[in-house]
């Protein structure tokens, strides 16, 4: 295979690159010139120094450069490839203005370019937000209920899907739903997991469900691969229902100590969510939108379908997950 991974310096995207590359694909990471390439420096390598990793099969990561809104870029980095990997997004935002132009206006750019290019696949790494919350844990979320987004962000990714939709004669596309992702390199949940090593565990919101990264990318290859209708949703995550007191849990086993269930308000979660916004002018990742989010009581999907059409079984749930970033963040200073 030949891929194209936008977002191939962040979270997801180093990993995804990784896993590619391991499996002898060649790989092609967009990044913008200001981008943090620290995950996928080495992936760069070549010659001797690659030699010394067996994983990577004598495959480099070539590294183009570009943005989700310049459609010229975008045109030179999908040329002669087969499959294209869209992680890049906006994640902080100062309106809903810029989740719009990235998320749903760059994806069409994205996914015009590789309609000119002759791209064979587009997997687009969406967001549960995208459908939003559940009824209940009786009744999570599935792919053919009606999709009704509580934020800017979410309504940005469902955007981008209905624009897959209307493209998917032209271009074959697969939409990957993920719950909450989270594993090393993730510096959102390293925030707090620093207040869980100090012993103390901000506890809101219900039950949800998640996913580690590995399996996250897992399912991104496995809708690369596998026969799907154009324009398939699948949900994405580990199977399982947890609350705040499963993540306490894990992370007391893990830091070996006691950590303290601190409740947050709800009035208090918004009151923090409208302070950051305003502090904040280049956007926030903790803002109103996501204290709604937060404040939900049931962020739960159905899987079914993935685990029917794609295949896709998942390897980790949040103990052996959430055990391995524990580690991985204390190894690195991160908490």
């Amino acid at each position: 295979m030949r891929a194209l991974v936008t977002g191939a310096n962040g979270f997801i995207g180093s990993h995804l690159c990784e896993s590619l590359l391991a499996q002898g694909h060649m790989v092609r990471g967009l990044v913008r010139r200001t981008s943090d390439i620290r995950w996928i420096k080495g992936l760069t390598e070549s010659g001797e120094a690659r030699s010394q990793r067996p994983e990577a099969k004598g495959q480099s990561l070539e590294l183009v450069y570009g943005d989700v809104r310049d459609g010229e870029s975008l045109r030179q980095a999908a040329a002669g490839v087969d499959c294209v990997f869209h992680l890049g997004a906006a994640v902080r935002a100062r309106d809903r203005r810029d989740f719009e132009q990235v998320n749903c206006a760059g994806t069409r750019l994205v996914a015009e370019a590789c309609i000119a290019a002759g791209v064979k696949r587009f997997v687009f790494f969406s967001s549960a937000a995208a459908a939003g919350p559940a009824e209940s844990p009786e009744r999570p979320r599935h792919e053919d209920d009606e999709p009704a987004p509580i934020s800017a962000y979410g309504r940005g990714k469902l955007g981008a899907e209905l624009v897959l939709q209307e493209l998917r004669d032209r271009l074959h596309s697969v939409i990957l739903r993920l719950l909450v992702v989270y594993g090393p390199r993730d510096r959102d949940m390293a925030i707090m997991l620093r207040w869980v090593k100090r012993g103390l565990m901000p506890v809101f919101g219900g039950v949800y469900s998640a996913v580690y990264v590995s399996d996250a990318v897992q399912s991104a290859v496995l809708a690369a691969e596998r026969p799907v209708a154009s324009g398939s949703v699948y949900f994405i995550s580990d199977g399982h229902i947890y609350d705040y007191a499963d993540m306490a849990r894990v992370a007391e086993k893990a830091l070996g100590r006691k950590v303290l269930r601190l409740k947050i308000p709800i009035w208090l979660l918004h009151a923090a969510g409208w302070l950051s916004e305003s502090l904040t002018r280049e956007g926030s990742i903790f803002n109103r939108d996501k204290a709604r989010e937060f404040a939900q009581p049931c962020w739960l999907c159905n899987i079914g379908r993935a685990r029917a059409e794609l295949g896709y079984e998942p390897r980790y749930d949040l103990d052996r997950g959430m055990t391995e970033t524990i580690r991985w963040y204390e190894q690195m200073g991160w908490i």
